[in-house]
This record gives structure tokens, sequence and C-alpha cells, in this order.
């Protein structure tokens, strides 16, 4: 399999032959483009999770560029600083140089049982409604004044997004103003706890279920036992139903993704301490809750990565599946797509878990997930690959992956950005790309620390695909976790972790 660099020329060459992707070289230095507006002294930790664009929406012409992270700065007590709370978004609307124009903390949540403010976990989603040009993120909160928690969604268009006057650049104080209308989900008591939330929605025009919006999550009952997950339907505007298990009798289930297939069908992939599990659910119009089949076994794995260390690569890594559903030439048939790490030899024990060796794997099924192909590696190289994320362009069929490896580095330990693509109408991996050229040291700790701030570079990385459907005019962005730029503590230099974007085009 071929491997090659990204480089800058053959941006230039695309970028002229595509009218709405204007001024994009910045995404394409050595490292990619750093992605918040945080000065560089005394800078704390940004870590990157998830990314969602929408096409040429600008006034320009440009792409619309939504990121959403773990931000240190929310964690402060210094309110004339910082973000507004630890989970925050950042936006790129002028595509001049691939940098945020304007960034902020996740607003609060005013609902009927309490005000809510992102709890800081770490676990902000962002998506897009292509159809309405709508976005939502979803997160952890914690009530203000009750010993309550739930899953937030915040809403916002691309109208307001683009808005300068109601969205000026920079840092977005208290107001909350780009993200206007929010909801809270799965309400409950703190000692029910909840694990790593994720969101999808339904961009079709029309059908059952035509814009409605599905979170999964992994939630316990009140006496912190029986662990299941969660899926709740809410419409466009956020009317959200009662949340439904849809993990049957399985015993400790979590991190569930949840993804809609081109036709309205819902789709969830979760795991249980050796096995992805994988459920189907028919829409009924949210806030309706859909009807759902019972779980069926999509992989099984003996060397279990969830919370282990990544070969000599001072991160843990976790067993968490991502899928896609790409709609084939045909019209009709669906083919899913799912993606995980997995170790490729025994866990070692020892004073840490640790995996000698990973890999970023796929497995796919074209019935509706009732039967699987064998798991293949995406890459063969050396190394570490872990961290793998998917998205699909649905103009063109292409399957793009994203992934850390540590292949390049004599040590192999310090990684870098690549890029997978599965081609239109094939289940194998057709190609790789190298995004980022400079190396990341995850054992290069931050000179400053706020207590609960995400460690190393997190637990996942974010990408999203979309184009026009003609050669040259696709993008693939992918938010990702470096430390390549440095920051300035008492006048020393000193490497300084920050959320990253980098773009590919094809």
């Amino acid at each position: 399999m071929k491997t090659c660099i990204h480089t800058l020329a053959v941006l230039v060459v695309l970028i002229a032959a595509t009218p709405w992707a204007h001024g994009v070289s910045g995404c394409n230095s050595p490292n990619g483009s750093l992605f918040n507006l945080e000065p560089r002294t005394n800078a704390v930790v940004q870590v990157a999770q998830s990314v969602a664009f929408l096409p040429g929406r600008t006034s320009r012409g440009d792409d619309l560029v939504v990121a959403a992270g773990s931000d240190a700065r929310g964690l402060s007590t210094d309110t004339t600083a910082t973000l507004i709370a630890p989970d925050a978004f950042y936006v790129q609307r002028s595509n001049t140089n691939c940098a945020a124009d304007f960034e902020g903390g996740e607003p609060g949540i005013s609902s009927p049982v309490d005000g809510f403010i992102s709890d800081g976990t770490g676990t902000p989603t962002v998506v897009v409604d292509s159809k309405r040009d709508i976005f939502f993120i979803a997160d952890t909160m914690f009530g203000t004044s009750t010993l309550d928690h739930g899953i937030g969604i915040v809403r916002t268009t691309a109208a307001t997004l683009s808005d300068t006057t109601a969205c000026p650049n920079g840092t977005e104080g208290p107001t909350g103003a780009c993200w206007p209308i929010g909801a809270v989900t799965n309400i409950s008591d703190l000692n029910a706890f909840i694990f790593n939330p994720h969101i999808d929605v339904d961009s079709r025009a029309s059908g059952t279920g035509a814009g409605d919006v599905y979170t999964v999550v992994t939630q316990n009952n009140e006496q912190n036992t029986n662990p299941h997950i969660s899926l709740t339907a809410c419409t466009n505007g956020l009317n959200c139903g009662s949340s439904i298990s849809i993990s049957g009798a399985d015993t400790g289930p979590g991190f569930a993704w949840v993804q809609v297939r081109p036709d309205g069908g819902i789709t969830i992939s979760y795991v249980t301490a050796t096995a992805v599990k994988f459920v189907s659910c028919t829409p009924n119009g949210a806030p309706k809750a859909p009807t759902c089949s019972a779980p069926i076994l999509a992989a099984a794995e003996n060397n279990s990565i969830s919370g282990v260390l990544i070969g000599d690569v001072n991160m843990l890594d976790v067993f968490y599946p991502k899928h896609i559903n790409r709609l084939e030439a045909d019209g009709k048939t669906v083919t899913t797509f799912l993606v995980y790490d997995r170790c490729d030899v025994p866990v070692v024990q020892a004073v840490a878990s640790v995996c000698p060796k990973t890999d970023v794997v796929v497995t796919s099924s074209n019935d509706g997930g009732n039967t699987w192909s064998p798991i293949a590696k995406i890459s063969g190289s050396k190394g570490q690959q872990f961290f793998g994320a998917v998205a699909n362009d649905d103009s063109t069929g292409t399957v793009n992956i994203a992934y850390y490896s540590t292949e390049k580095d004599p040590g192999q330990q310090q990684p870098q950005v690549f890029l997978a693509q599965i081609l239109p109408g094939t289940t194998t991996v057709g190609g790789i790309h190298q995004l980022t050229t400079t190396f990341s040291d995850v054992q290069a700790t931050p000179p400053l620390f706020f207590q609960f701030q995400p460690v190393a570079f997190g637990t996942r990385i974010g990408v999203a695909a979309a184009g026009t459907g003609k050669a040259g005019q696709s993008h693939v962005y992918v938010s990702f976790t470096a430390n390549s730029v440095p920051g300035v503590y008492n006048g020393a230099s000193s490497p300084d972790v920050n959320n990253h974007l980098a773009l590919f085009q094809y």
C-alpha cells in the first residue's frame, strides 16, 4: 500500500479548481492549524473531540467549520480571561488561514428542572444538519442548584454563526448568544452515572424522522447499578421525548455511537467488555421513541483495548467503535463501516495494562448489521495506530478514516496524523495519506495544570467529510490534538497541548 505526503503544491492545484475552497493553505502546515484563540503566554490544555462543517456556506463561499473540545481555560476562576465552560466550541467562517475566527464555552441551558452547565468531562460532540444548515452540540452537564445531571444539547444556525454582529470575532462571553436554543435529556440524580454521550441528526429533507435528533449515552440507575445504553429522540427544535434502553441484557455496555442511515433508520454501536454490539431502529417521528431491534454481535475481541497504555506511548486507549452508513450506487443498498482500535497481541499486565501493538481496524455489513465482514487492519505499518475516527463523504461515497500513527518515529513514541480512504463501491482501504509531518510528543507535560483538566491527548479525534460530487471538490477536516506550538511560561518556551485542524482535498 503506497503512502503519500499531502503537499502544499498539490493543494494549490486543487484549490484553483474549487470555486468555494478559498484560502485553505493554513490547514496544510506541517501540523495543521492551531484551532483556538488562546494567547500563548501561560497557555493551558485544549483537547480536540469532534468537528462538523458545511461546505461553501459563508458569504465568500468558504466552509463553515465548527469544532468542539475540552478547554482548561474554562476551569479557571478568572472570569475575565477564560471561557465560560471547560467544554468549548471553535468556529472558522472566513477560511483565510484555517484558524478559528471565534470561540466560546458551551452555554448553560435552562430547563424546568434546573439550570444546567457543562460538567467538564470532555465529551462534546458537534454534528450538522446539512439540509437545514443547523449545528448541534451534545455534552454531559450538571445542575447548578440540584444534584442532577443530564445530556445537554445546544442548537444554532449557520446564519447565526456567520453573523459577525451576533457572534463577533474573538472569545464569546457569558451570553451564549451563538447557541440560543438548548434542551436537557436523561436528567437523573448524580448517583446515576452517565458516560460518553453521542449525537446525530437525520439530514433528510422528508420522510418519517426527517430532521430529528438522536442522542445515546451509557446510564446507570440511582443505585449506580445496571448500566444500559439509553436512546432519546428530539425534534429539530429540541422537543425531546422519553429515553429508552436499547442494550437488552448486556452487562456493562458503554461507548455508544449513533448514526442515521440515508433511509432514516437509526443505527447504534456500543461495546461490552470484549464485544462490539450493533442495534438498528426505525424512526417514529420525534419526540416519539424509535422502535429498535435486539442487539447483534458485530465483532468479538479477546484482547480488550479499553483503559490500556498504547505501547511505549504515554497515552490510554479505549474500546470505542465508531461507524457510518454509505448509500451505494444502486440507490438502495446501505453499507455500514465499523471502525475501532484493537490490541493485536495479548495485553501485558504489569504496573499498568499495556498493549504492545495497537491497530485501527474496520469491518463492514451490507445487510443492516446482521452479518459482518472479517476484521481488517487499516494499515500494515509498524508502530502504533490508534484513535480511529470515520466519516463518509455522501457526495462521492468515499469513506475517510483518520487516526494517529507512530510509524515514522524511530522510537515509535511520537505520533502524526494519517487519513485512509475506502473508495466508492469498495470495502477495502484504497489509499493512505499523511496529513501532518511534525511529530507530537505526548510525554511533554504542560507546565500549567488545572484540577480535572484533560490529560495527554484525550481519547479521540474528530473527522468530517463533504463535497459537491466533483473531483477536487471534496473536503475532509480532521480535528486532533498536538503540541507543536510552544507556550511561554515565565519567559521560557515549552510545548503546549492544543486542538488543531487539518484539511485533505480530493
